[in-house]
């Protein structure tokens, strides 16, 4: 046999080698889709960077990896592509929610991709841009959500499809955000904000919160203040049992923070966060004018530079938040009024 022919038979065998693979990885790939949900992404209006990322995590996601999933997440999700209907129900069974389709699938679909991506190739894109994971049928619907850019001098502002105003000066201006401003308040109302689970969270605050009041602070410095809801049954309910001791059933909400802001345009823009307590929010004033020992005025200054979400999560010491509260500056309301959109 000539060389020739020899290598042509080893090229032909390496072929017919590469085919069987090819049809081998073929049909793995279509038990594996008729085993689990397929996702379906949903870019919306999601930077094409964002979505790339969130896709090259996803395409390395395998439901069968023990080093991923729990045994009982790797049944769930072959019942849910095999009797979607009753895992949709089960999901239901006892929800507020109305249509169980909106129910997250999720929570640990959600978070094992996000494990997988590097934290600093996130912190590029959130808070700024969501994603969810939706059981849609027999499906995994990636829903991706963006907030709104303009250019001002200052930089980028974000700001709410919703676009929430507040009055300056007799003019609506809409509520905006600088990079800086909206990290610091993802930590005071997050502390794990770069978490799937913690994203969702700050997220919604951003996108559907419309209920801003002016604060201008220290010196005149133009300003706004805001709240967010004490859910029943997560951290932020103990801001209103330690406050008001027992709420009446009203909807209760905790000031957040202060914001020092400028005019830009057509909006408000929040420069950075400042916690209550914090030097020139009415908190601090309260301190001062209380005319209490040298020793003591300090003592809570110092303590309301502590007041972190993530000091509060760690002691359940709501006391100079009471205290700040009991001044006359509120740290809790109860009110029937919508503070978030209800628009999807």
């Amino acid at each position: 046999m000539s060389k020739l022919t020899t290598r042509k038979l080893q090229k032909r065998k390496a072929r017919e080698r590469r085919v069987a693979q090819e049809k081998i990885q073929l049909a793995e790939r279509r038990r594996y889709a008729l085993a689990f949900p397929e996702f379906v992404l949903r870019p919306n209006n999601a930077p094409q960077g964002f979505v790339d990322l969130i896709w090259r995590a996803i395409r390395r996601i395998d439901f069968r990896d023990r080093s991923l999933f729990q045994p009982a997440e790797t049944t769930f999700l072959r019942l849910a592509k095999k009797n979607p209907a009753e895992v949709l129900s089960a999901l239901a069974e006892g929800s507020k929610v109305a249509d169980p389709v909106s129910i997250h699938l999720c929570s640990f679909v959600g978070q094992t991709v996000f494990r997988t991506i590097p934290a600093e190739q996130l912190r590029h894109w959130i808070p700024f841009h969501d994603v969810e994971f939706i059981l849609v049928g027999r499906e995994i619907v990636v829903k991706f959500r963006s907030l709104e850019q303009a250019k001002g001098p200052g930089g980028t502002i974000y700001f709410s499809r919703h676009r929430p105003t507040l009055e300056i000066n007799g003019q609506k201006k809409v509520i905006g955000w600088s990079r800086h401003a909206i990290e610091r308040t993802c930590e005071r109302l997050a502390p794990r904000w770069n978490s799937y689970l913690g994203l969702g969270d700050v997220f919604a605050f951003f996108d559907k919160c419309m209920y801003f009041e002016r604060a201008d602070l220290h010196g005149g410095q133009l300003g706004f203040t805001f709240y967010d809801v004490c859910a029943q049954g997560f951290f932020t309910e103990l801001f209103a049992k330690k406050v008001l001791g027992e709420p009446n059933g009203t909807q209760s909400y905790y000031r957040v923070g202060y914001c020092p802001a400028v005019v830009e345009g057509e909006f408000v823009k929040a420069t950075t966060l400042l916690y209550p307590g914090f030097h020139g929010t009415p908190e601090y004033r309260a301190i001062l004018n209380a005319r209490l020992r040298r020793d003591e005025e300090k003592r809570l200054i110092v303590q309301a530079t502590q007041q972190s979400r993530e000091y509060l999560e760690k002691t359940v010491d709501f006391s100079l938040v009471k205290w700040f509260h009991d001044q006359g500056v509120p740290q809790v309301i109860q009110t029937v009024k919508a503070f978030y959109s209800n628009g999807v």
